[in-house]
């Protein structure tokens, strides 16, 4: 695996592993024809396309540009579905810094039933008596993350010799942990079970959600049919993704947050308002929260990608209403003046609450328009956000009977670049 510059190195004791992978672009080949940023997007089964609706722009209609397209298999939390995720965004001026102007969705295709038998033909053997899954075990203790290899495969690969990746990307790192799956209920016919990959093992532990009971399927719909990619603009130069763990200096300056440093190696700031300045008051919350953000940034540089199912993402400003479906109590570097928390809305398809899977950050935009400036940018103005966090379906919904790929968008909340004032 490639090595990317870091201002910090986890040799050096003062490092502390987090939840976070971290993806990079590279023209070196990884061993993953799926993910990818830029160029065009592949699909599971390529006579199974999405409908063309999902890559229009909803400010102007016009077709946008793939981002990323990225291998999103997760065996621990899905181990019957095959995943893709593709994020879009539209290059027109006039929609930047409008609701709509980037899009994400999800590909699916499960391999195995999840609904439950009809009633007139209830299973022999009680449901009550079936192994219960030990999501408190899952959730809370799993086995450590082991550290980074660089020996080891690229996490992101996937073997093309097969019509199922082998290779997955979001593979748990300890699979004996898992509790035994509930057997499938009587006279439902199967896809016989795919073995379990370890790769991504080495790199990080992933947490899976509880799962919601109960699902409504989508309305049915002609959609408009994917259309041929003479139709797109003209795409962002393709790069390969590669990926490792997120390492930290675990100095207060730079602590990453609650979830991944004891609270004394955190900044806290109990001053009464009433107390503080103008400047004070202007430079807190948000600069406080740039800062965190570009510290956290700048000890690994080249990453554009940060991946953590379950997690919370890097906030860039606290003071957008992005900022409102994650700001969390005791984060005093992230102190939301939008309004309440309100968390990321429900998925659409159905109801199940969604949670935090990744985040694109700026280096991303450099990586896309380095080599042709001009023409990777409308009017010479580029992409000015300075965040994209996408919220996915905790329980990865899709065809319940299982065997058919299924697209289904998710929620984007875009956080864009502004002036940022500094202190003196």
């Amino acid at each position: 695996m490639a090595s990317y510059d870091s201002d910090s190195s986890s040799d050096d004791g003062n490092d502390v592993q987090t939840n976070v992978t971290l993806g990079y672009a590279t023209e070196e080949a990884t061993g993953d024809e799926i993910s990818h940023i830029g160029g065009h997007p592949t699909w599971l089964d390529q006579n199974t396309a999405p409908p063309a609706a999902l890559a229009r722009c909803k400010i102007c209609n016009s077709y946008m540009s793939l981002l990323l397209q990225l291998h999103a298999d997760l065996q621990q939390n899905f181990p019957d579905d095959a995943r893709r995720l593709f994020i879009w965004c539209c290059r027109n001026k006039q929609c930047s810094k409008k609701p709509g102007s980037v899009r994400a969705f999800r590909e699916v295709k499960k391999t195995r039933t999840t609904r439950k038998p009809q009633a007139q033909s209830p299973p022999t053997d009680s449901i009550a008596s079936q192994p219960k899954v030990d999501l408190g075990s899952q959730l809370f203790g799993g086995p450590a993350a082991t550290t980074t290899n660089n020996n080891n495969p690229n996490p992101f690969s996937a073997d093309s010799s097969t019509s199922q990746p082998t290779s997955n990307p979001f593979s748990p790192s300890n699979l004996s942990s898992l509790a035994a799956k509930p057997p499938q209920p009587p006279n439902q016919s199967h896809l016989p079970e795919q073995p379990l990959t370890t790769t991504f093992a080495d790199k990080l532990k992933i947490y899976s959600p509880q799962p919601p009971s109960s699902t409504q399927p989508p309305p049915n719909t002609t959609p408009e049919p994917w259309p041929t990619q003479s139709s797109f603009p003209t795409p962002f130069p393709t790069s390969c993704l590669d990926a490792e763990a997120e390492y930290l200096d675990s100095t207060p300056d730079s602590a990453p947050g609650p979830s991944h440093l004891p609270p004394t190696l955190l900044d806290t700031d109990d001053t009464p308002t009433s107390a503080r300045t103008e400047k004070d008051l202007y430079e807190s919350p948000h600069d406080k929260t740039f800062t965190h953000f570009t510290n956290i940034l700048s000890q690994n540089p080249e990453q554009i990608l940060r991946y953590e199912f379950g997690g919370q993402p890097l906030l860039y400003s606290s003071t957008d209403i992005v900022a409102t479906h994650f700001v969390l109590p005791g984060h005093s570097h992230v102190r939301s003046t939008s309004g309440p928390v309100r968390g990321i809305p429900r998925c659409e398809s159905c109801g199940s609450a969604r949670v935090f899977e990744c985040q694109l950050v700026p280096h991303l935009i450099y990586e896309v328009e380095k080599d042709d400036e001009e023409a990777m940018k409308i009017d010479g103005v580029g992409m000015v956000w300075g965040t994209i966090i996408v919220g996915t379906c905790s329980r990865n919904c899709g065809d319940e009977e299982g065997g058919k790929v299924v697209f289904r968008e998710e929620w984007v909340g875009v956080q864009w670049e502004e002036e940022v004032k500094r202190k003196g």
